[in-house]
């Protein structure tokens, strides 16, 4: 089955099955039904590509709201205020007609976060003064993307923030999410070093990101006190990380991601202990003892054909915990037959 018709018949059983006339009514009513704090949110990372056919993003928003999505997330880099602005005027204004709202994932900012693509960061490029260092004064690198700049810069914080206002302000979205910090490690830069000491822990450093996170939060809140802030992170950390990120302040949903099954399953994983049964399982609990709701990202993308049997087994018993927010990608990276995948997800999403 290929794409369109896939994303057709989907929609059309949706409908007929909550025998309304269009999807995007049809998810309005499951959205009515579910509790205001629980979410189905489609990851779409698509806005900051070349191409944008207005035809197939609008059969992707009555697709995702078919299936009672209630929220789309799309990336968000430094480029896209410029070179994707009408792209993103596109999927937020389509979003907004079947129902659903939009939330932004800044997307590889100062290194200092995941998103898609995987790109430098401008800012970072231009500001060596803010690079990470190792213990042995060398600068920290990431493998996928190059140099991390500092969350101890105040260069980095200026920059986040005066990008969070420019985006919440050039765009109406309904929320903030924050993919996969990759600050959560020693810093040995001069200015962890003026605040840590000469020998930065791993635990103070991990304080500092409660801390940045905190203040990035709270000029997000401080814009628009009703955006919705997330936050994800591997699901493999230790329990310290987990526990302490989970204090984060002005933060509504706290949580992770990793592939929707047991370690003991086996399977095709990017990380050791990257599952969300399992490991996983501590998030919701460590969010609601904070005062927050919970998020699992279930990781459907670079998935091979041979796991698609594991995660259609095991996502009957991912929809019985208590996470708020639930994540998905939609048609995701490097997939070995994306309709297969998407079929089965469908199926179990209906449910959320």
């Amino acid at each position: 089955m290929n794409r369109r018709h896939f994303i057709k018949s989907s929609a059309v059983t949706t409908a007929c099955a909550a025998l309304a006339p269009s999807p995007g009514l049809a998810a309005s009513r499951q959205r009515k039904d579910r509790a205001a704090n629980r979410l189905l949110n489609a990851f779409y990372l698509r806005a900051h590509m070349y191409t944008m056919v207005p035809r197939q993003v609008r059969e992707d928003m009555k697709w995702m709201a078919g299936i009672g999505t209630n929220v789309v997330s799309i990336a968000v880099l430094e480029q896209d205020f410029y070179a994707a602005r009408r792209n993103i005027d596109m999927v937020v204004a389509e979003a907004a007609r079947e129902g659903m709202k939009v939330f932004a994932s800044p997307s590889r900012w100062g290194g200092i976060v995941a998103g898609a693509p995987k790109v430098p960061s401008l800012f970072t490029v231009r500001n060596q003064q803010t690079w990470m260092r190792a213990s042995d004064g060398q600068y920290v690198d990431s493998r996928e993307t190059g140099r991390i700049s500092s969350i101890f810069h105040p260069d980095t914080s200026d920059f986040v923030c005066n990008a969070l206002e420019q985006l919440v302000t050039q765009w109406p979205v309904s929320g903030i999410i924050w993919d996969e910090p990759k600050t959560i490690q020693r810093d040995f830069s001069p200015e962890a070093q003026s605040v840590c000491g000469p020998t930065p822990s791993y635990e103070q450093c991990v304080d500092q990101n409660v801390r940045f996170y905190s203040q990035v939060n709270a000029k997000i809140k401080g814009l628009n006190p009703q955006l919705v802030t997330s936050l994800f992170i591997y699901a493999q950390y230790e329990d310290m990380v987990v526990d302490k990120m989970a204090a984060i302040q002005n933060l509504d949903y706290y949580g992770c991601d990793g592939r929707p099954w047991r370690e003991e399953d086996g399977g095709t994983t990017e990380a050791k202990g990257k599952y969300l049964l399992g490991n996983g399982e501590r998030f919701p609990a460590a969010a609601h003892r904070n005062g927050k709701n919970s998020l699992w990202l279930l990781e459907n993308h670079n998935l091979q054909d041979k796991d698609v049997p594991l995660m259609d087994r095991r996502l009957p018993e991912v929809l019985t915990r208590p996470v708020d927010q639930l994540v998905y990608f939609y048609y995701p990276r490097n997939l070995e037959t994306p309709d297969y995948v998407m079929s089965t997800l469908v199926s179990h999403l209906r449910k959320f």
